[in-house]
């Protein structure tokens, strides 16, 4: 789950969102290939039209109510053993909450038998909306996100023992 607050109306932030000429701007170079519909397949591309496009997600749109909320199934591309997994669930709900004023909340879920997704998006998100937030109220998105190169890979082992622990504290949240 993740939330933030942007300076732009909710008309903006679904343009941010679903058009590709900002969401290659701060989300990694992807773009959708067509308009996200509601019912339809989808997909999101690296580099598209040129030499080196590259799959990125696909799936399908679940709901699409510009501007207020779109939610996908997510199923990654660019790894083998990541497009493997089940696909998981983004919801993107975007409410106006003063004149000028966007709430966004980002929830990824439905990753409970997908450990190498969770892995991978988990943090990531954050850079992604605060650079959708950065371009909207700006018209620049943050530079490309620091990746600790020199860090190294975590095993198949060490992602499925993090995911473990991570769902084992969420349960207890609820239990507590």
């Amino acid at each position: 789950r993740y939330r933030v607050f942007i300076k732009a109306t909710p008309e903006q932030v679904w343009q941010g969102i679903t058009d590709p000429d900002f969401t290659r701007q701060y989300f990694h170079g992807t773009e959708f290939v067509e308009p996200p519909t509601a019912g339809r397949g989808y997909r999101t591309v690296v580099g598209r039209g040129t030499a080196d496009e590259r799959p990125a997600v696909a799936a399908t749109v679940e709901v699409a109510e510009p501007p207020h909320r779109l939610v996908i199934t997510w199923r990654v591309l660019y790894d083998a053993a990541m497009a493997e997994e089940p696909p998981s669930r983004v919801e993107w709900t975007i409410t106006s909450v003063a004149e000028g004023m966007t709430r966004l909340d980002v929830v990824h879920g439905d990753l409970a038998r997908s450990p190498l997704t969770w892995a991978a998006v988990k943090d990531g998100w954050v850079w992604i909306i605060d650079s959708l937030k950065t371009l909207l109220e700006t018209g620049a998105p943050l530079p490309a996100e620091p990746r600790g190169d020199d860090a190294p890979a975590p095993t198949a082992e060490k992602v499925a023992g993090d995911w473990h622990r991570a769902q084992g504290i969420e349960a207890n949240k609820k239990i507590g």
